[in-house]
């Protein structure tokens, strides 16, 4: 990995602590909050690259496979890949390792994992629990199970989508970019 570290929100509440401690204190006290914020931030304030990124308005999907980050489908230079290439600091290969589509959809495979994008409602029926996760841009049937599912409704709801594979799991820690819909600003999607 090349650039800088990524950061969690934890260590932005960490450093702002750190920064009154040491505008509010006038003794020798004061070096004590920004010594111990370093550390602090190296243990618990850094955050992990995703292994699949599933963007809500474009067609983008993009795997982390063994050389790098690649699409299973939607396309480079697209806004989606432009920025999630920025913030995560690696080229976005047009093509992902390990992929097979056909005209229902199409299948990635990993070493941990495997992933079905779906782009006919046909395919729900085999790919529904042979597979790791489905991310479909339509509604998924309710019998799809055995499967985590990323659907129309779930990208709506949630925006950008990022997946992290937990082994001990066996399943993806998943993060969407809207994790709250009650606050008063957010328009509940319909």
């Amino acid at each position: 990995m090349t650039g800088n570290p990524l950061l969690t929100g934890l260590a932005l509440v960490i450093g702002l602590v750190a920064l009154a401690w040491f505008a509010f204190l006038n003794s020798w006290w004061r070096l004590l909050g920004p010594a111990l914020a370093v550390p602090l931030i190296l243990l618990v304030g850094l955050d992990q690259r995703p292994d699949i990124l599933i963007a809500d308005s474009t067609q983008a999907v993009a795997l982390r496979t063994e050389t790098g980050m690649g699409l299973i489908t939607g396309r480079t230079g697209s806004f989606a890949t432009e920025v999630w290439s920025e913030h995560y600091q690696e080229p976005i290969a047009a093509k992902a390792e390990g992929m097979l589509c056909d005209s229902l959809g199409c299948i990635a495979t990993t070493d941990r994992f495997s992933v079905a994008v779906i782009r006919n409602g046909a395919a729900f029926a085999e790919d529904c629990g042979r597979n790791d996760l489905v991310i479909a841009r339509i509604r998924a049937p309710v019998t799809c199970k055995g499967s985590q599912v990323i659907d129309a409704d779930a990208l709506a709801a949630g925006g950008v989508h990022w997946l992290r594979w937990n082994a001990g799991a066996g399943r993806f820690d998943i993060r969407p970019a809207i994790p709250n819909l009650t606050r008063p600003w957010r328009v509940v999607p319909r």
